[in-house]
């Protein structure tokens, strides 16, 4: 094949493709226009997950009459003039593509009126036609982006669900909403107000909405400064970090900005998670939110289409500077708390991570329900286990270890079990072969239990709700981002529904909302935890459940349940050498 230039239409969608990967794409560069616009509110609608349809409004200054078509042409930009600037850029967009990119793979349409000018202006835009007529509207930018990627369908193919970029939506609009909260964001997606900021300016109460208030109520402070001077810049560092009581299985709640901009950078993720080093356990991760100011020519931003990555001239000293500010808000005192009642409330002990015991959802002795000296009830028998086959030998249960790993004693040698990985397999188990026979059982709650969710949870939870519902957990809409829980499966008996649902929520992030992930979520959630002491007869009954459990050798989750020690092992150990 010929070396050739290519068409004007094919270079306009691979230099989209580069902008805009994703509805979410599309939200974050008119959000940013609407930033530098000047804008005090941005509101935000989508519907389809943002394919079908994506509007974003502004107060902003308008575009002008006769500017209005240069703004769709690639590398059309107010803000930048020459390249010198790019080393001192204090403007979120640059690259002026955003509008251009947006019209090359989808229909767009623009409806503007400068606020110098009387009479605003509709430009539409697609499919390489331009219409433009005046219209009434008040000052400031309606973009709407319609059938986003109709004409690229290698991309839209590769699109998650709606509920998945719906929650992608959600975390650029939040993110924005929290670097400057000055501005009132409201997003609406599906006919359904899902965020709203007030634009106090108050960067506390975007936390509490974006995040909820309950994981609010569980962070602290953080501020820190950097002072110029023997070849360092200026640094400063606001924000907030969770305190020791909270935290995640994944750090993609680690939010940072740079000179208010939204970046990805996983050296100064790292320096948020090494500030906790030694005071959370492992493969935990805090949530954190910080504004990182530095001077403009201090940071590279021409680094990556999309904006999200940057350069420092010193990225060592930003990293030990977020480092240090985040580890001194959590060893300061936090709402009266010294580091110690930190520590203590955290479930760390000398010995072991100690939970608050939870009734495991287990009976001991099959078709009776027991009250132990707690006067707490445990669930019914879900199945005879004898009904399957046997996958591992008979063992028998000799004790615990650290209150997380049961020790047995099998024909084969000594066998250490995770009782918590055990369970959640056992309990997975169960619910796959009761839902797919039919049998899920479940109890009417004797008082309605209720919860308020962050929007970014309460929407993840609606786009489960008839898996939830297959698996008996009936819940319904209370109020904005409040549930009210009707009834639960007998394996949940005992649990509160906002502990119930904390834990299966943060395991269904990322995860598709498929009825498998999110009995897995369920099975996680309920399971019997490490660190809580269990009677000889739970051991044994969770032993003999395990016996005749396919898979018994790793949990739902991919973890390991079991190590086996053969007898030649062992004796081997005391061999004298």
């Amino acid at each position: 094949m010929p070396i050739q230039i290519l068409a004007d239409d094919v270079v306009a969608r691979i230099a989209a493709g580069e902008a805009v990967e994703r509805p979410a794409s599309a939200v974050k560069e008119l959000i940013e226009n609407a930033i530098d616009a000047g804008a005090t509110s941005v509101h935000i609608e989508t519907s389809g997950g943002g394919r079908r349809l994506l509007r974003v409004s502004d107060n902003g200054s308008g575009i002008r009459r006769e500017e209005i078509e240069l703004a769709f042409k690639r590398h059309a930009t107010s803000k930048l003039r020459s390249a010198e600037e790019l080393e001192a850029l204090n403007t979120l967009g640059f690259r002026g593509e955003a509008l251009s990119s947006l019209a090359a793979v989808s229909k767009a349409t623009v409806v503007t009126r400068h606020r110098d000018e009387a009479m605003g202006l509709r430009f539409a835009s697609g499919a390489g036609i331009n219409r433009c007529q005046p219209i009434g509207a008040p000052a400031g930018t309606v973009v709407a982006v319609e059938n986003l990627f109709y004409n690229t369908p290698a991309r839209l193919k590769f699109l998650k669900n709606d509920a998945t970029e719906k929650r992608h939506i959600h975390w650029v609009v939040a993110r924005y909403a929290m670097a400057y909260p000055g501005i009132a964001f409201v997003l609406v997606q599906d006919g359904r107000e899902r965020f709203h900021s007030s634009g106090s300016g108050q960067l506390a109460d975007v936390v509490a909405k974006a995040f909820g208030l309950r994981e609010y109520n569980c962070m602290v402070a953080v501020e820190g400064q950097e002072r110029a001077g023997n070849g360092r810049v200026a640094i400063g560092i606001r924000g907030f970090t969770s305190n020791l009581t909270l935290s995640r299985a994944r750090r993609d709640r680690i939010i940072l900005f740079v000179n208010g901009r939204a970046i990805q950078d996983s050296s100064l993720t790292h320096a948020v998670i090494q500030a906790y080093d030694g005071l959370l356990k492992e493969r935990s991760f805090p949530l954190a939110v910080l504004l990182i100011t530095t001077p403009p020519d201090f940071v590279d931003v021409n680094v990556h289409p999309t904006k999200a990555e940057i350069r420092f001239r010193d990225s060592q000293q930003v990293f030990l500077a977020v480092q240090r500010a985040v580890r001194e808000a959590i060893l300061k005192k936090a709402d009266g708390e010294t580091v110690d009642d930190l520590w203590s409330a955290s479930g760390f002990t000398d010995q072991y991570i100690q939970y608050k015991p939870l009734p495991p959802p287990w009976q001991r002795e099959s078709g009776t329900a027991l009250v132990d000296e707690q006067g707490l009830q445990y669930a019914p028998d879900l199945a005879e286990p004898s009904a399957r086959p046997r996958t591992l030998p008979i063992l028998r249960v000799v004790g615990q270890v650290g209150a997380a790993y049961i020790v047995a004693e099998g024909p084969a040698g000594l066998y250490l079990v995770d009782q918590n990985a055990a369970h959640e397999r056992v309990i997975y188990q169960q619910f796959t072969e009761d839902h797919a026979q039919g049998r899920i059982s479940s109890q009417v709650q004797a008082e309605t239990q209720t919860v308020l969710l962050s929007p970014e949870d309460a929407q993840l939870l609606e786009s489960v709700g008839d898996q939830l519902a297959a698996l008996g957990i009936e819940i319904e809409l209370f109020g904005p981002n409040a549930f009210a829980c009707r009834s639960l499966p007998e394996a949940a008996a005992g649990l509160q529904l906002d502990e119930l649902l904390t834990r299966m929520l943060e395991q269904l992030r990322g995860a598709e909302p498929q009825l498998e992930n999110v009995i897995k979520a369920l099975a996680g959630a309920v399971a019997v935890r490490s660190g809580q002491i269990m009677t000889p007869d739970e051991m044994r009954s969770l032993i003999t459940r395990l016996e005749r459990c396919p898979n018994p050798l790793s949990s739902p989750s991919g973890r390991r349940v079991l190590i086996h020690l053969s007898s030649e092992q062992l004796a081997d150990q005391f061999r004298i050498r």
